[in-house]
This record gives structure tokens, sequence and C-alpha cells, in this order.
């Protein structure tokens, strides 16, 4: 399907600042209102830069709000993206969001995007976001839950990924076992099992026909268990040898394309074709076909905890809580976290915790960059998914600590540290910070802040801060009037698709750049 807009791609930047009439915050919207933002500009996307025009309609009733999103992507050709309008669930994800109350209330739901959720602690699930691989893939999760007044105060959340295929499902069920007991400081001890399960890591890639050979190496992707360019040079074969290791080719001399003529004992139409190969030839011919991008076998991952918390003291400038949590990865490690300690005094949030893990164990294995971690396919063929690395993470001793300051409402920091120990090799050191700034003192400049995270790496150096678990983001917005502002974005994350364990290689740095006009009706 395509679709034209008759319109120069610097039209839509401008647009916002020809509609900024009598607008309003969304959040400052009544009981009963409706609400337009948006955007319009730029966005970079790998190595293609689209022209975006966004609209956000809000309907607010109360505690409901519905949301949609009219995101239109323009080629440099003109041409919307054909990407986000060619399939039926394309549609689904024109809706931004539909809300009703918030996470503590007793009845709640969210179908949303998700830029960071975690369960519990952050044990097994922490900083998960869905919105990780936009504009390539759109998600709408859902979280839905209950918190009761019953005997013991049971709660209920179950969350999904994405609701149309249901692959990344968690659930979190916490009760209160001496609710109502006479020793007052334990009223609050709370139980909560937690679980997240991966129903198929090899979801990051779409396969269409389900012949287990991700579409963007299936040219074919509508036509299951057939002839299959492997190789994508144009020319067919089939997708597996047979029972004596031929490729039965229709048309291809050279199925794994590495540029050397197979050998006829294992591609039969090159035997077929033999009169018209040079009989010097035939001992250089390829002896062995290289591996073919296929998913592996069908797996799942599943993960579970069990943990407490307790709260000790509460005060009016100060708290004090107790936490401690189990976790294991089924097939792989367990970890632990006791004790755990968590704090709030004045302007500052503080965690810290001891950590103990066993061998095939990582913590917080739902993160902020599981999304592009969850499966990748590398320069040698294979697809590998993220708990194939646990084989290599050694077991661990150690600690965690976060903090959080918001200081005078203007500069907010945030950062946490781990730090584990072992013998050999290990993945046991974690680096994550964010500062934000939103300057009172600077009239136009609305607010910025800049982030950085590195997660399970053996040691944290500065030549080595780019890795496949690292991120980077970053954020400034200028007021242009009370009802627009100019705002740039940037991410980079980072993928070693040749497994050299450096990041140099083309396509190994993931680069997101956008610069938008957003405005607000």
């Amino acid at each position: 399907m395509k679709i034209k807009i008759k319109t120069t791609p610097w039209l839509l930047f401008l647009l916002p600042l020809l509609l900024c009439a009598q607008t309003a915050d969304p959040d400052s919207l009544p009981d009963l209102g409706f609400g337009l933002c948006g955007n319009a500009g730029y966005l970079t996307a790998g190595s293609t830069t689209y022209s975006q025009l966004r609209l956000l309609p809000e309907l607010r009733v109360r505690k409901f709000a519905l949301g949609l999103d009219f995101d239109l992507l323009v080629t440099p050709d003109v041409n919307l993206r054909k990407a986000d309008w060619d399939e039926p669930e394309d549609y689904f994800t024109k809706i931004s969001h539909v809300r009703y109350a918030g996470r503590e209330e007793p009845l709640y739901f969210q179908l949303q995007g998700f830029p960071a959720h975690t369960l519990g602690r952050g044990l097994i699930m922490k900083d998960y976001s869905n919105r990780l691989l936009y504009p390539d893939r759109r998600q709408l999760g859902l979280m839905a839950g209950i918190n009761t007044n019953l005997t013991m105060q049971p709660g209920l959340e179950l969350f999904s990924s994405n609701l149309l295929k249901n692959e990344i499902l968690a659930g979190s069920f916490s009760f209160r076992p001496l609710e109502g007991d006479a020793k007052l400081i334990l009223k609050d001890f709370v139980i909560r099992f937690n679980a997240v399960l991966d129903r198929n890591p090899y979801g990051k890639y779409d396969d269409e026909d389900k012949d287990k050979v991700p579409d963007p190496y299936d040219p074919d992707p509508g036509l299951a268990n057939y002839a299959h360019d492997l190789d994508g040079d144009g020319l067919y074969n089939s997708e597996s040898p047979n029972s004596e290791g031929q490729y039965l080719t229709f048309n291809d001399p050279d199925i794994d394309g590495d540029g050397i003529l197979d050998s006829p004992l294992l591609n039969s139409y090159v035997a077929a074709n033999l009169a018209l190969i040079d009989s010097t030839l035939i001992g250089f011919l390829d002896q062995e076909i290289n591996q073919l991008v296929r998913f592996g076998p069908k797996r799942d991952i599943l993960i579970y905890s069990v943990g407490y918390e307790l709260p000790l003291i509460e005060l009016e400038h100060f708290s004090l809580g107790h936490y401690a949590e189990y976790a294991q990865i089924r097939q792989h490690g367990s970890g632990f976290s006791f004790p755990g300690f968590f704090a709030k005094f004045l302007i500052f949030d503080l965690n810290l915790e001891l950590r103990n893990f066993s061998d095939q164990f990582l913590p917080s294995f739902f993160d902020q960059l599981y999304e592009e971690q969850r499966s990748c396919i590398y320069k040698d063929s294979t697809v590998r998914t993220k708990d194939m690395s646990l084989a290599e993470v050694r077991g661990a001793f150690g600690w965690y600590g976060s903090l959080q300051a918001d200081i005078a409402q203007t500069l907010v920091l945030s950062a946490s540290y781990q730090d584990m120990y072992a013998q050999g090799a290990q993945n046991g050191k974690s680096l994550a910070a964010r500062l934000g700034l939103n300057p009172r003192f600077l009239p136009r400049l609305k607010e910025a802040e800049v982030g950085y995270s590195l997660t399970n790496v053996p040691c944290i150096a500065l030549d080595k801060l780019q890795t496949p678990s690292a991120t980077l983001t970053g954020k400034a917005s200028y007021l242009l009037s009370g009802r627009s502002a100019l705002t740039g974005r940037y991410s980079e994350r980072y993928a070693d698709l040749d497994g050299n364990g450096r990041i140099k290689g083309k396509g190994e740095t993931i680069k997101t750049l956008s610069l938008l006009v957003e405005f607000t009706f």
C-alpha cells in the first residue's frame, strides 16, 4: 500500500508554529475534558531520516483517559512509511493509551507503551521498556491490577508487553500476613511473589510464515516450507538439506553467498550443471556451506522470585525500611538480596543491599535493553538469545546501591552502582546515572537531561563504555512560546555483531535522533 503526502517535509516542521492558539497542559485538564498534544520535525532512526508529524488527542473523564497516536513518518521520497500502515495490527497501535486510575488504586489498568516497568525491588525486572525499538516496533502493553481491603490485603498485578502477541508476560501477587497484628511494626509486613515469562525470545524478529527463517533474511515471508533466497542474492534454493546433506537448489550455485561456488556434493544445482564447470576448478569449490540464518529449537525464559518488605520507621522527614528477595532463572542460576534497606531523608531517596548470586544468574534480566538483547543475529549467521550468555556468568557476592535527589524541583539526580566480586570471569559491575535540569533561572530553557547506563559487565573503564549492555540518552527542550517548545532527543545503544568484543563495525552503534517542535492545545 503506497500512500503519498503531497507536501514538503519542512512544512511539517513549521505546522505547529502556525497552529499554536489557545492551549492547555493535558495534566491540568478538568475531570471532563479534551486535550491535544503533538510534535513535528525530524526523526533519524538508523540510516534513515524521516519527517514526522505526530498528533496525540486525549479524552479524560475523571480517572479514565483515552488517547490516540497519529504518528506520520514521511520518507525522504515523500511517502508515508509503509511499515506503519500495511498490517491490521498497525491500526491498533494508533491507540496511544487507555488508562483507568493509578497503580495504588483499588482497581486499575493501563493499555499503553511502558518506558520503564519494574516488579518489586527489580531483581528480575527493572525499568523494562517496550518502546526501545521504536519506530521499527510499536507495542501496546497492558498492566492491570487490584488492591483489596480483604483480610491480609491481597493484591494482584498482571502485565503484557504486547497485547497482540502476549509473549513477554509478568505477574505479581502480594499480601500482608500480619495485617491487624497488635505489633504495629509488623502490620505493614508485605510478602510478594513475582514471575516473568518470555514465551518466545526469538520474537524480536518477525517470522510471518513460521518457517524459522527471520523475515529480514527471508525474501518470501509468505511462503512457508518452500523455496527461499537464503543468502539474499535473488537466486532461490531450498531452506534445508536433504538426508544426504544436499541442498536441492533451483538456480543458486552459491547458497551461503560467500562468493565461492558450492561443491556438487552439497549443491544439486551445481551437480546438474557440472559439465559447464572447468574441471580444474573442482578441487577449489566450497566444501562447507556456512550456517544459514534460522531460529533454534522452540524455547522460553521463566524467572520467578519471592520477597518481603517491612517499613521500620515512618517520620515526617525520615523513613526507613527493610526488604529481601530471592530469584531463580529456570534451568539456570539463582540469586538473592539480603539484607536490603530503603530510606528517605529530606530530598534524598536511598537504597542499599547485599547481593549473592550463583553461576548463570544475572540481576534485572528483563531490563531497559531487553528488547534489543532478547535475541541477536550475528555475522556468523547464528541467532543467540540473551539467556544463552548465562553459561559464561560465574557466581558472585557484592552490593548494590542507589541514590535519587530532587533539589528545589530544579535539579534531579539519580545514580546506582553494583559491585560484585568473584573468581574468574564474571559480569558483576553495573552503573547508571541520570542528571535532569529544570532551569527556572533560564527563561527559555524548559528542561535538559542526560543519562547513561551500563549493566552486568566485567569492569567499568573509560575505554569500555560502549558495550551491548550500555545505553546513552539525552534531551533538551527550548520554549518557543507558552504553548510550544523545540525539543531534541538522542539515544545510542550498541550491538557486537561480529563478536570481537569491540563496538566498531557497521551497524554496531544504533543511533536515534529527533528534532521536533512539541505543542499542546
